[in-house]
């Protein structure tokens, strides 16, 4: 293997501060070996992608949003929410674990011990400084050849959610208002919620979806 902690910017030459380790000439063995429930690592097309580890605002709106969809989704037996670092295998040589990932009762099926074999429904990211670029590049081509259905990318520095319905066809990018998910009716968010300082409370935005199911 290969490793490169700093990749070259092609067009200048120049070293990328903005990235994520990245070991190259890797096997699918490789990830099955390295992967943890402790830390990130993807796979995608012989590389081993390592993420470095979640900053305070990451883990706040990643704690946010899984309860609020977790409390969403439970009581009403739709399905799933998982989040990484549980594997969603696409294929053997691409492997990746999403911040979050909605799995209807149909996905739920695909589901081993350590991973879903195949797409999620529905996948948010969180990006940061070292993922922007690959969440909205990379990966989402990934998710839509794989099959994602919805993917959410949201960016806390750009005070955006951008989404694809399927991944890879954007259908809007949202600094305030309601953000609707096709797949589970009912289910929205302000994007607002998430650019606050101080995150609401789970229970109060999830009293105001339930009193407002339709945008």
């Amino acid at each position: 293997m290969v490793v490169r902690s700093r990749p070259i910017i092609e067009e200048t030459g120049a070293l990328d501060d903005a990235c994520m380790l990245t070991y190259y000439g890797c096997t699918p063995e490789d990830w099955e070996e390295a992967s943890s429930d402790n830390r990130f690592i993807e796979y995608v097309d012989g590389r081993l992608i390592v993420h470095s580890p979640a900053g305070l605002r990451h883990q706040q709106l990643f704690g946010f949003l899984y309860r609020l969809l977790g409390d969403f989704v439970e009581p009403r037996k739709l399905g799933e929410v998982l989040s990484g670092p549980f594997a969603m295998e696409l294929s053997l040589e691409r492997k990746f674990e999403p911040d979050l990932m909605f799995l209807s009762q149909r996905a739920r099926a695909n589901l081993t011990d350590d991973r879903l074999l195949g797409p999620a429904d529905f996948a948010i990211e969180v990006a940061s400084k070292s993922t922007r670029g690959y969440d909205r590049g990379e990966k989402r081509e990934c998710y839509r050849v794989g099959g994602v259905r919805e993917y959410w990318m949201i960016d806390p520095a750009a005070r955006l959610v951008i989404v694809d319905r399927p991944a890879g066809h954007e259908v809007a990018q949202l600094a305030s208002g309601k953000v609707e998910c096709q797949l589970l009716p009912g289910f929205w968010i302000r994007a607002e919620w998430l650019w606050q300082d101080s995150l609401p409370a789970v229970s109060e935005c999830l009293a105001e979806i339930l009193a407002h199911p339709t945008a």
